[in-house]
């Protein structure tokens, strides 16, 4: 029951994949940064967001916070916010493995039942960043860590009348693995993404890629 709790709130297009991968060269020359993407992650997602860059130690690290609405039939019911902060781990010369670490929260509403979820997202990137530009391999694991349901009467009444609301704990995880590339034209950063998802036990996803296109302004 938990896994299929997880999935369908999945396919209703308010899960994710990896988070948002831009070019960390540019951190401290653009500190701020606003943006919007979409894509099938794994419904089709649109999003906005702000990220900033911040020393810490001499040491940059880029936090974010962003808003995704699905975006097929726009609606806020279906929704994804993310709160994250990145940053190299790793570097030689224009090489860097790159961490990232999200804090997810989505919910959804349908005929059947209304869910919300807490969630987290690491994933590591392995690639070369130059000012102009960068391309890069990440893999990472969303976990959905909290989720509540609430049945509605529909469901009540036509397929299982002894369902129950609540909270439920592990409710399942995907793993993404993909490519990530972006481009800088003065100030404008284009990026692209897309890659393989499957859940924590390597069984397969519909659909089993995501994709992702961004556009962003940095000052």
């Amino acid at each position: 029951m938990r896994r299929f709790i997880f999935t369908a709130t999945l396919l209703a297009g308010v899960a994710t994949s990896a988070s948002a991968q831009w070019n960390i060269a540019r951190f401290n020359a653009e500190p701020n940064r606003v943006y919007t993407s979409f894509g099938l992650d794994p419904a089709f997602v649109a999003s906005a967001g702000y990220a900033r860059a911040i020393p810490v130690m001499s040491h940059a690290f880029q936090l974010n916070a962003e808003l995704g609405v699905a975006a097929a039939h726009p609606d806020t019911r279906d929704f994804r916010t993310r709160v994250g902060a990145q940053t190299s781990l790793l570097h030689w010369r224009s090489v860097n493995f790159s961490g990232t670490a999200t804090f997810i929260s989505r919910g959804t509403e349908n005929s059947i039942y209304r869910g919300f979820n807490f969630g987290a997202d690491l994933t590591g990137a392995l690639g070369v960043y130059r000012p102009g530009w960068f391309a890069a391999i990440e893999v990472g694991k969303d976990k959905a860590i909290m989720t509540h349901i609430t049945n509605s009467s529909y469901y009540r009444s036509t397929f299982y009348a002894d369902a129950k609301d609540g909270w439920y704990l592990d409710s399942g995880g995907t793993l993404h693995h993909g490519l990530a590339a972006g481009l800088t034209i003065r100030r404008t950063e284009l990026m692209a993404k897309a890659g393989w998802l499957t859940t924590e036990r390597y069984n397969s996803v519909m659909p089993p890629l995501y994709g992702t296109v961004g556009i962003g302004f940095g000052f």
